[in-house]
C-alpha cells in the first residue's frame, strides 16, 4: 500500500484509509510509543541478565 499512488498519504494518521484500517502512525517521532499502553511493559521491571 505504501507504493500505490492512489493511496498516497496512507501513512498519515489523519488519513481516512489509515483510520479505517487501524494502522499505527509511522512517523518517526511515534516509533517508540506503545501500541497498547495498557499492556505496556512496566518500566520499573528491570532487565533480566542471562
Amino acid at each position: 500500500m505504501l507504493f500505490d499512488n492512489s493511496l498516497d498519504g496512507i501513512e498519515d494518521s489523519d488519513s481516512q484509509v489509515n483510520q479505517a484500517l487501524g494502522m499505527v502512525n509511522l512517523a518517526a517521532q511515534d516509533w517508540f510509543d506503545p501500541f497498547d499502553p495498557e499492556q505496556a511493559r512496566d518500566p520499573n521491571r528491570g532487565i533480566r541478565q542471562p
